[in-house]
């Protein structure tokens, strides 16, 4: 699926579960809050080593009372964000549940018989959890936009402050990039929508073998629908572990590129507070900026891969409110 279908699938969601200008307006209101949290720990750092080298201890105390200041306010400000954030993305999922089980109860008796009980089951629970998860778990869409900003801030300081270790952090970066949008990312959907349907199939098996325990009984086919039961969550497991190894992999890959990529700055870091042209606060500093925009491309990398999960969830959702009723 590409971008293009992947942003009509979730405007399509969006639009249905409506409020979509308090969503944009609260994740604005998100977004400074990993770049102001990196800023003022970058800033305590450098002012509070350069307070040591100087042997002021006034300064270093104003340094102190302001970090903590401005860490307490900003706390505070993030958890009122966050809080009339959750309200709306409670009130958000609960209309999308409400509207897809209403339109369901409208499909008429024969396009309900046209498909297993499983299969509705699914498409009413298990789709929704997976769609809607894009907002109300954690390392999705919001979170995606938030990571984007600190990069971006952390970036743009880093440039200002030192344009060598800015070039040395993108060396490390943007092939770990490449890799994990590539080779990573791109199958998620594909591997998610295999879930749903082994899923449906699963609670299909599942119904069949209670609903029909007696007739099971009689025909001593009991064995049969074990049999069916079983493929059918070992289907579910395999595409399950084929999402896990992805993760996986992309969780093995930014640690030992971010190690590789600390360990250059600091042996140039060295050199260049040696010869005079860098101080020692600056290059913590410029660490603090580097840990953002790796935190921020972590953050970033986990939230893609999370968004095309649930983009399989999405798509069936919209499937679902798709199918017109024959009346």
């Amino acid at each position: 699926m590409s971008i293009y279908k992947k942003a009509g699938e979730m405007k399509k969601l969006f639009t249905m579960a409506g409020k979509v200008r308090l969503f944009i307006i609260l994740t604005i209101l998100r977004c400074p809050f990993d770049p102001l949290h990196t800023a003022i720990h970058a800033a305590f750092l450098q002012y509070a080593f350069e307070a040591i080298n100087k042997g002021c201890k006034n300064e270093l105390f104003h340094v102190c009372v302001l970090f903590a200041a401005g860490t307490f306010f900003l706390f505070i400000y993030n958890g009122t964000v966050w809080t009339i954030y959750s309200a709306y993305v409670a009130k958000w999922t609960g209309r999308i549940r409400k509207k897809v089980f209403k339109h369901i109860c409208s499909l008429t008796l024969q396009q309900i018989e046209s498909g297993t009980t499983g299969e509705w089951i699914t498409r009413l629970n298990s789709d929704v959890q997976v769609a809607t998860a894009i907002l109300n778990k954690a390392l999705h869409l919001p979170h995606a936009v938030v990571s984007s900003a600190n990069i971006c801030f952390s970036s743009i300081m880093l440039l200002y402050m030192s344009p060598k270790i800015f070039g040395l952090i993108m060396a490390f970066i943007i092939p770990h990039i490449l890799v994990s949008q590539l080779f990573i990312s791109r199958p998620m959907s594909r591997y998610a929508k295999r879930v749903q349907e082994a899923i449906a199939g699963n609670t299909t098996d599942m119904n069949a073998f209670f609903t029909c325990a007696e007739a099971a009984i009689l025909y001593d086919a009991r064995g049969f629908l074990l049999e069916r039961f079983e493929k059918s969550s070992l289907e579910i497991r395999k595409s399950n572990m084929m999402i896990n190894r992805r993760k996986a992999l992309s969780s093995s890959l930014l640690p030992l590129m971010g190690l590789t990529g600390y360990l250059v700055v600091l042996l140039f870091g060295g050199k260049w507070i040696a010869a005079g042209i860098m101080t020692f606060g600056a290059l913590t500093a410029a660490l603090q900026y580097r840990g953002g925009v790796i935190k921020g491309l972590n953050m970033l990398i986990d939230s893609l891969l999370n968004i095309h999960t649930a983009m399989a969830g999405i798509k069936r959702v919209n499937e679902t409110m798709n199918i017109k009723s024959e009346e």
